[in-house]
């Protein structure tokens, strides 16, 4: 994997994310997958796990609306269960390419829907503007990093 430079801005715009709520952190996963969803495919496909992830995925997409709703949670909040662990063997890229596959679910209506309704707040929606003006690498690289740090630490010996 190509190593980019990490500015001041991107370390800033991926530890300020976690202010936001857990639903306030989906909604921006949502809202960037909306604006950038195919820019990310460009990142994250040819994973080498990328049959894990989708496997994880579909694991999700087993699930009932409100199971799927709480695993998402769990795993922005680092809640440790078998999913999130599970998920937190997998390497960012495969991370990465897990959260685009659950925005895809929802575009195609298999993972709980994403509330018509619902308005970004004035922070969040300026993180996403702050987002957008980073060169494309470092969008990458602030996602990269966001999904990255979610999900739990896998467990040592048989169990995961």
């Amino acid at each position: 994997m190509v190593s980019f430079p990490v500015s001041e801005d991107t370390n800033q715009l991926s530890d300020s994310f976690r202010q936001f709520g857990v639903d306030e952190q989906l909604a921006i996963l949502w809202f960037v997958y909306k604006k950038m969803g195919s820019s990310i495919t460009i990142a994250a496909p040819g994973s080498a796990e990328s049959a894990i992830s989708g496997g994880l995925y579909n694991q999700v997409k087993d699930k009932s609306q409100e199971e799927q709703l709480q695993i998402q949670r769990d795993l922005l909040n680092g809640v440790s269960n078998e999913m999130t662990r599970e998920y937190g063997s997998l390497r960012a890229n495969s991370k990465l390419a897990f959260w685009y596959f659950l925005a895809q679910g929802m575009d195609e209506g298999v993972i709980i829907p994403f509330p018509e309704d619902y308005t970004l707040s004035d922070t969040a929606d300026q993180w996403i503007t702050s987002l957008e003006n980073e060169e494309f690498q470092q969008q990458i690289t602030i996602l990269r990093t966001i999904v990255d740090r979610s999900g739990a630490a896998p467990a040592s010996g048989a169990s995961i």
